[in-house]
């Protein structure tokens, strides 16, 4: 484990608007990769008790990865394990990722390119060379199947492997982590790590469960390094139970919330966060006295009060949360999936469970807390993958000093864009969808993109009026996802989805689909960057497979109507109305939110790092 230098805010500045373009530098790749195919030839004429021996009297060290002859013999050596084991030869821009990769380098490459198995090559390579490799995907089935498809591999080469899952025991986990192989997920990586520093505070002789971090390939890159990035880690412990007149007071701060009305007593701030106006704070002024609590009678009460706003009106069931069990779960706003040990900060998440007419819970004490921007950056060399990074390339850059490399497909694409289609209601978009993708299931597969649990579900239920039953893919369907994944291929098969559920798994097409044009994807909010458009449009059209996609909305979506309202942002949304350059109007609008977000995780890190100066937090 490396020590992190903090980042200041004009260095992340210049590296986002200049030092990726200016101090990248070119991959010099021709020279290993002529010498991987002459070694590979070579390798391929012997047996395999031959090729045992020659993997024993040839070992690559970890500085002659990169080098021509020597590098060129290490990738042959896996190359050529990989072939006998699977019958699979991977094709040159498996092999050009995994180089960049073992540079340390994030990849772009389309989805369904085979970017898992690229992924093991190089860990298998790293490995073979003595460097702890930990492989980071973004759930439990995504580690548990791509560890299934690399672990006899490394049993071929002699490597230990492991996969590490929710269900992995404390016990499990310091033989675990001393694998030269270990997959697992980026939360799993991070809270154990959390849990280290509070048990090296609590005891100096207590034995760390990850020994060091060395080399870490990140899958979905842009989903864990980007996305999930503003929120901090944080390791609770259950804290004590909630002061009868606590409770009293977030109760009432709900009831004033629920009266304080729009564009009156509250408003939307530059960052789409709830505050009150001046009319607000003058109506809280004279209700305040009548409180009996003593944060009534300072300063804290107006925080604490627009926490109230937020409560009622900033987190939506089925947006932000779902109830289960009696209890609100938290729904990753990156990946669509539930986070059980999530909580919102103390007052915000019990006025949440008030305004959901839940009892309030007891408050978790925070023990540790980490962004995953500091926890990556401590890996001595981190890489990753995905199938959209060109947006993200600034900032991987400015950040964790990670190029974008983007590689070719093996095949030239096939899926073809059918337009923009902007309707005034939403009625009347949900209508034209559930029409549309009758029209195309009927000879194809039909992938329905939407942002939340309660737009998948309010558009289930019109297809259930239409007498058509339709399979949901989101938050609430995690148990079932490979299952529901393993049949939207099908002829006549209509699913919908969350924008990022599903993610990281290929939907198979079945033959009469792919020769009916395969399938048809249809994105139907307005999602927060084109980037998550392109996430969802690529489950199409796999390698080199037909496929479609087009976008629908309504000038009642959410994306539209809701958050922070610029002028450039009320501007652009009046061109959309008047069906003014569509397309360039909704792209300039998700730019402009793109860059909110991005902001929002700079000072997320800055704040972080000022915190862990002043009292060392982490």
């Amino acid at each position: 484990m490396r020590s992190v230098k903090p980042l200041g805010k004009y260095t992340l500045m210049f590296h986002e608007l200049l030092g990726w373009r200016i101090l990248r530098k070119p991959a010099r790749t021709r020279k290993i990769a002529s010498s991987i195919e002459k070694h590979w030839l070579e390798l391929r004429s012997l047996s395999d008790r031959q090729l045992e021996r020659h993997l024993e009297e040839n070992q690559t060290r970890a500085q002659e990865l990169l080098l021509a002859d020597e590098g060129g013999m290490a990738f042959a050596q896996v190359l050529e394990i990989i072939r006998r084991e699977t019958g699979l030869s991977l094709r040159d821009n498996q092999i050009a990722c995994a180089l960049a990769l073992l540079r340390g380098e994030c990849v772009e490459l389309r989805t369904g390119e085979g970017k898992t198995l690229a992924a093991a090559l190089a860990a298998l390579i790293a490995a073979r060379a003595g460097v702890s490799t930990h492989v980071i995907t973004v759930n439990d089935y995504l580690a548990s199947r791509d560890h299934e498809l690399m672990a006899p591999l490394a049993a071929r080469l002699g490597l230990s492997n492991a996969v590490m899952t929710t269900d992995t025991t404390d016990e499990e986990k310091q033989a675990t982590y001393d694998v030269d192989i270990l997959y697992s997920t980026n939360k799993i990586y991070v809270f154990d790590h959390l849990r280290d520093k509070r048990e090296k505070r609590q005891s100096d002789g207590a034995i760390p469960r990850q020994m060091g971090q060395a080399f870490a390939i990140v899958d979905e890159a842009d989903s864990v390094l980007i996305d999930d990035a503003t929120t901090p880690m944080i390791l609770s412990e259950p804290g004590e139970k909630v002061s009868d007149i606590d409770v009293e007071l977030f109760y009432s701060l709900v009831e004033f919330a629920r009266n304080c009305r729009n564009g009156k007593e509250r408003q939307l701030d530059g960052q789409g966060s709830w505050r009150l106006t001046d009319q607000g704070l003058a109506a809280l002024e004279r209700f305040a006295p009548t409180l009996p609590h003593p944060l009534a009678r300072s300063d804290d009460i107006v925080d604490l009060t627009e926490q109230g706003l937020s409560a009622v009106y900033g987190f939506r069931e089925g947006e932000s949360f779902v109830v289960r069990d009696g209890a609100v779960v938290l729904i990753d706003q990156s990946t669509g999936r539930l986070m059980p040990d999530r909580r919102w900060t103390y007052g915000l998440h019990q006025m949440i469970e008030i305004a959901t007419d839940l009892a309030p819970t007891p408050e978790a004490q925070t023990v540790a807390q980490i962004t995953q921007q500091t926890y990556f950056r401590q890996y001595r060399i981190l890489a990753g993958l995905t199938g959209t990074a060109r947006e993200c390339r600034p900032e991987l850059w400015a950040i964790y000093q990670i190029l974008v490399r983007p590689i070719s497909p093996h095949a030239r694409t096939k899926l073809r864009g059918q337009g923009l289609r902007v309707f005034s209601l939403a009625f009347q978009k949900w209508a034209y969808v559930v029409q549309q993708a009758q029209l195309v299931a009927k000879k194809r597969s039909v992938l329905i993109g939407v942002n939340d649990v309660v737009e998948a579900q309010v558009l289930a239920d019109v297809f259930a009026q239409s007498g058509c039953k339709v399979a949901v893919l989101d938050a609430l369907a995690e148990a079932q996802e490979a299952d529901l994944v393993g049949v939207a291929g099908q002829q006549g098969a209509i699913t919908i989805a969350t924008h990022l559920a599903g993610r990281g798994t290929d939907i198979a097409l079945a033959d009469e689909t792919r020769t009916a044009g395969g399938l048809h994807v249809m994105i139907c909010s307005l999602m927060a960057s084109g980037r998550l458009e392109r996430q969802l449009y690529g489950r199409a059209g796999r390698q080199g497979d037909p496929g479609s996609y087009e976008t629908v909305i309504s000038l009642e979506d959410r994306g539209l109507v809701d958050g922070a309202q610029s002028l450039w942002r009320r501007t652009m949304t009046l061109w959309l109305n008047l069906r003014l350059l569509p397309r360039w109007s909704l792209t300039q609008i998700q730019t402009n939110r793109d860059g909110r977000a991005r902001s929002i995780r700079r000072k997320s890190l800055l704040r972080e790092q000022e915190l862990a100066k002043h009292i060392g937090y982490r």
